[in-house]
């Protein structure tokens, strides 16, 4: 297959939906000769924050010189993104040739009379075999949903990450915080030391299953914490606490509240990673986190009318959202192109996020999960209107903002790829 040939075939799979389940993942990587055993890795999972967390972690272990592979989901404009190696994108040849050899194994796993992976699968397939093919040593790998049935969950991490836990997913992880946490904590091993900032009822049960499982944990607001914050224009410089480590002061090239807790949590993880891989410093740790990238997360789109692109889509990550554009545009008038998936909790995202004075327009995501636009304006207070898509909605929002308004593209990641060509393409011309 070449790349437009191998989109084409991932398109006809994701038709299986989302099926949780370890056997399929398990009988794909057998046919390919277990990749999943060629390299060291980190393992994050978590409600919000996990993709940030990944982000830092890789620029930290390129920082230190060390060959590295990312995985993560989804993507914003193009599959090749979800694989990195070495501070790259795979590439569209690469990822065909890859994916070429996990679909062999795949049907002839069904020839045999098993089940067809999934799509979510065969891309954890494909990411493993291109980091076992390209001589990874570590690669830091994001749960997809979930945890303990989520197909990554093959792997004996160095360490493992769980951010926060919070309402999402309920129809495949549970309509509980406590059986969201119970799923998330089954990335957790035995004797595999864990980092994790969440708190209260989750805390709780992932406290329990990690005193089960004999792994150390390193827990945020008792094992580190973040001391002093101060924001800038381009990120924000934070202090933070270790237990049995000096104080760090780093600088975040993220912004909110929320992201200074991701660092944190990315820069346990690697103060824990410290102890066995003698390759990363200190002043790894402060480069890596201040070179990080990760897209479509408060990512601002300057010009006369700046566009903040963030793929808040929960509850939790709309109020991290309203908290920070309440922090860096106070007073600025909001314009939003908002989408939501019918799986979301739209009037709890809606309460969080709008305030009266906004004005949304409404518009439906590009995935057969999507609510239509209509449907979303029947939830949304103010001023509201819908527009056919991203594209006309951000043009709708560019001719009613003016000069000192801002506009904001969020409600779900889905939008945020066809967002990002179009700005860029008004750029260019």
């Amino acid at each position: 297959m070449n790349y437009q040939e191998s989109i084409a075939w991932l398109t006809e799979t994701a038709a299986f939906g989302i099926q949780p389940g370890l056997q399929r993942i398990e009988a794909l990587l057998e046919g390919l000769g277990h990749p999943e055993n060629a390299f060291k890795s980190v393992h994050v999972a978590g409600t919000n924050g996990k993709g940030s967390v990944t982000a830092m972690l890789e620029s930290v272990l390129q920082q230190a010189g060390i060959s590295c592979g990312r995985f993560t989901s989804p993507h914003l404009e193009e599959y090749t993104e979800r694989i990195r190696i070495n501070g790259a994108d795979i590439s569209a040849s690469d990822f065909a040739k890859y994916l070429s050899q996990v679909r062999t194994v795949a049907e002839k796993n069904v020839a045999a009379g098993g089940e067809m992976a999934t799509e979510f699968e065969l891309l954890t397939a494909c990411a493993f075999l291109a980091f076992q093919a390209t001589g990874v040593e570590y690669a830091v790998v994001e749960v997809g949903m979930g945890g303990r049935l989520d197909s990554t969950n093959v792997i004996t991490p160095e360490v493992a990450v769980i951010t926060n836990v919070s309402l999402d997913h309920t129809q495949y992880l549970g309509a509980t915080v406590e059986e969201i946490a119970t799923e998330k904590a089954g990335i957790i091993k035995d004797n595999v030391p864990l980092v994790t900032s969440a708190h209260r009822t989750a805390l709780k049960i992932i406290k329990e299953i990690a005193h089960k499982k004999n792994a150390p944990m390193y827990l945020w607001d008792r094992d580190f914490s973040v001391e002093r914050r101060t924001t800038f224009d381009r990120g924000q410089i934070i202090t933070l606490k270790r237990k049995d480590n000096a104080d760090a002061m780093l600088f975040v090239p993220f912004f909110g509240m929320h992201q200074t807790v991701n660092a944190a949590v990315a820069a346990m993880a690697l103060t824990v990673l410290m102890k066995k891989e003698a390759r990363i410093t200190e002043d790894h740790l402060r480069e890596g986190i201040s070179r990080a990238q990760w897209p479509g997360r408060f990512e601002v789109i300057e010009g006369d009318v700046p566009v903040i692109l963030d793929g808040a889509h929960n509850v939790d990550g709309a109020a991290a959202l309203a908290m920070t554009l309440n922090e860096i545009y106070p007073d600025k008038k909001r314009f939003f192109v908002f989408a939501s998936l019918k799986d979301k909790d739209i009037e709890g995202i809606a309460e969080e996020l709008f305030r009266e004075e906004d004005t949304i327009i409404a518009v439906p995501a590009p995935t057969p999960r999507t609510r239509s636009a209509e449907e979303i304006c029947e939830y949304l207070p103010g001023t509201t209107e819908p527009a056919a898509d991203v594209v006309a909605g951000l043009e709708r929002a560019k001719e009613l903002a003016q000069p000192g308004d801002i506009i904001v593209v969020c409600g779900s990641l889905y939008c945020l790829g066809d967002a990002r060509r179009y700005l860029r393409q008004k750029t260019l011309h």
